[in-house]
Parts: structure tokens; sequence; C-alpha cells
């Protein structure tokens, strides 16, 4: 199998905070790969270094080539700017286009694909501001489509939806997925982390990684939690009301 993300020796500090450190992995091409781990273990900062927003400190990473699409947890924009959410999907295509070049009729079907696929083509000329909360979250995994990158992140993509545009974003995702698509997704959601075919147990270092059943088992999670997961008869409790 191909690798996707090779990842060597990686470190990452925020001055004097330490968020990644000893890091090293492979994420093979074509696989869906959750990330969980306490808050503040590194997960948003990985996919970060991942996409090349953030430098790391040391270490050396290498996606083969590829350019990866991310979707952030949160994106504000500023109400006084008049983006619709056609305009914020077409945003995807820029980097493609460069400066000198106008949108053509493949990226222009690109990007209603991607609106359609959403189920917000309906919203398309509607202020981005104007959104809920779901809906505005759809828009931005349409713009992740949009780039056809074949490195899809995605940091909680699903938390604090309502069912349906969790369901459409779930049902996206596994589509992109079956079509060969690397997957990469934070998450908080241990339903959600073993719906993926491997998981990554971070706590600012390697935990574990593999299968969801190699990975969540009790001496993993108390080697990531600490204290805060107890046993109870046969039921593992995470006292942690942002785990699920």
């Amino acid at each position: 199998m191909s690798t996707a993300v090779s990842l060597n020796d990686i470190h990452v500090d925020y001055g004097a905070i330490h968020a990644i450190g000893d890091l090293s992995l492979e994420l093979p091409t074509g696989s869906s790969v959750a990330i969980i781990g306490p808050n503040g273990s590194g997960k948003s900062t990985l996919l970060k270094v991942i996409a090349g927003v953030i430098e790391p400190t040391s270490g050396s990473l290498d996606t083969h080539g590829a350019a990866p699409a991310i979707v952030l947890q949160s994106t504000d924009v500023d109400d006084g700017v008049p983006l619709t959410v056609r305009d914020v999907v077409t945003m995807a295509r820029y980097p493609r286009l460069g400066l000198l070049r106008r949108l053509g009729a493949p990226d222009r079907e690109i990007v209603d694909t991607a609106m359609a696929r959403l189920e917000i083509d309906d919203l398309a000329n509607r202020q981005i501001h104007q959104l809920s909360g779901g809906q505005r979250q759809r828009a931005f995994v349409a713009q992740g489509l949009a780039q056809e990158s074949p490195i899809l992140l995605l940091d909680e993509p699903l938390t604090g939806l309502d069912v349906r545009s969790r369901s459409i974003i779930m049902s996206v995702l596994d589509e992109e997925h079956a079509a060969g698509r690397t997957v990469i997704t934070t998450t908080h959601n241990f339903d959600d982390a073993a719906n993926c075919e491997l998981v990554l147990l971070l706590a600012t270092r390697f935990v574990a990684f593999g299968p969801p059943n190699e990975v969540f088992t009790e001496e993993h999670l108390r080697s990531a939690f600490g204290g805060r997961f107890v046993r109870v008869g046969e039921t593992m409790v995470l006292d942690d009301p942002h785990h699920h």
C-alpha cells in the first residue's frame, strides 16, 4: 500500500508550550483516519502541519506531491464582507487558476457539484454569515471538496451540528473515502472515530495507531487520558465532558 502522508520525528512548540513531540508515522493512501485524544493533545496542530499551515519546530513531513485540502473547525467571516455561499466554495479553485486566469466552465461545474453534494445549492446566493451553523459547515466542507485534493483534512467536522448536516457530511466523507481519497479527521467522539479504518491516539505524543479495536484498549486509553478513565464493571467510563 502506498503512503499519503509521512511524518518523521515531528515536534511542534509554541514558545514554552509543547504541542507535539516525537511523532513518526505513515498514513496509507486512501485510508480514513480519525485523530483523537484529550483537549490540548495536538490534534488540530497535527492537521495544520500536514496541511502546511504551520511549520513543525523540527522533523520532516512529506505528502508525496499532494497539496492537502483542509476544513477548519471554525472559520470566522466578517458580517460586513459580502461573501455568498458560491463565493466561499469558488475560492477553492483559485490556487489552481493563479492570478491571471478566469474561472472556466470545468471550474464552475466542480463548484456546482460540490454544493449539490452538500445540499446547499439552493443557498448558493445567500450570504455566508446568514446561514445556520450546520449550513455554514457544509459550505466549508464543499469548499474542501472543490479543491479536488487526494488528501482531505477536517478538524472536528461533525461537532455541534444538527442531525441533517451531520448526516449529509458523514455520507459525503464516506463517498470520498470510497473514491480512494485519504480522509483525515479530528474528533472527540469515540463512535465517530471507531467508524474510521484507522485511529491515531495522541496526548501531545504518539500513544497508539491502528484499527479502532487495537487502539481503544484500556492500556492505551489510560495512557492518553490518565485518571479520567474509570472502570465500572466491564465498562470504561471517561469523565470528560468534551468527549463522547
